[in-house]
């Protein structure tokens, strides 16, 4: 799965808590340039210390997410997603780094593995047909990634600042790899619950098929959520200071 994310000094900060950088009282251990192992290890501790601040981008809130497929796709369905958050995302590990030399404007990725569930929590509304079967109801939602794995390649841009220069992200793209994906919609078809069950087993064993035709509607909400958070942090400190000479 493939997000994109572009502009983001463009797009408000509005759904990342304030906490995630007015806590960051972390004073960065520099890493030499390029050493990925120091790096990862940072970047892990930005995550996972409580004491730094980062814990609270769990749950993030993302807006409404809007899918619309005609029908020459098998999911000819007008699906819409509000009021989401999504959780899980403290769990994350950075497994593996490239990049981050002292010429930050070559590209830089990150690998990221979350070990067991990341859920997209809200509410939905949808009506049309996924793959053979006619689909319509509007409540509870829960999509929930199971054991997915990022890798999320960027390039940076300099922007200075009282004399320093920091790193901001440009031409971001994110792919994930799901191991499975569980729905779970409450109130399909006005409440009948054998209707419903019966749909969302159905929904469950096509996942794959139904996360490809999907991914491209989803990758905006999820690319400017976690480019909004790695630049949040980038925005902490000069790059320099992150990094020894």
């Amino acid at each position: 799965m493939r997000f994109n994310y572009y502009k983001l000094r463009d797009t408000g900060y509005d759904s990342i808590p304030n906490v995630i950088v007015s806590r960051l009282t972390y004073d960065p251990k520099p890493c030499n340039y390029g050493d990925n192992e120091c790096i990862k290890k940072v970047a892990n501790l930005f995550i996972r210390d409580s004491s730094i601040g980062l814990v609270p981008v769990d749950p993030l809130t993302l807006d409404t997410i809007h899918i619309r497929q005609g029908a020459e796709s098998p999911l000819n369905i007008d699906f819409t997603l509000t009021n989401n958050k999504l959780y899980g995302v403290s769990n994350a590990i950075v497994t593996n780094v490239k990049g981050f030399g002292k010429d930050f404007t070559k590209k830089n990725s990150l690998v990221i593995k979350v070990p067991g569930p990341i859920s997209l929590i809200g509410e939905y509304a949808v009506s049309g047909k996924v793959l053979i079967l006619p689909m319509q109801g509007e409540g509870k939602s829960n999509i929930t990634f199971v054991d997915a794995e990022f890798r999320i390649d960027f390039t940076g841009a300099p922007e200075e600042s009282d004399g320093n220069t920091y790193m901001k992200l440009e031409n971001f793209h994110c792919y994930a790899d799901p191991k499975s994906i569980i729905f779970d919609f409450e109130n399909l078809f006005n409440g009948d619950k054998a209707l419903g069950d019966n749909m969302n087993k159905f929904l469950n064993e096509n996942w794959k098929e139904i996360f490809t035709e999907i991914e491209d509607s989803l990758d905006k909400e999820f690319g400017v959520v976690v480019g909004k958070v790695v630049d949040k942090v980038l925005a902490k400190y000069p790059y320099a200071k992150y990094f020894n000479e």
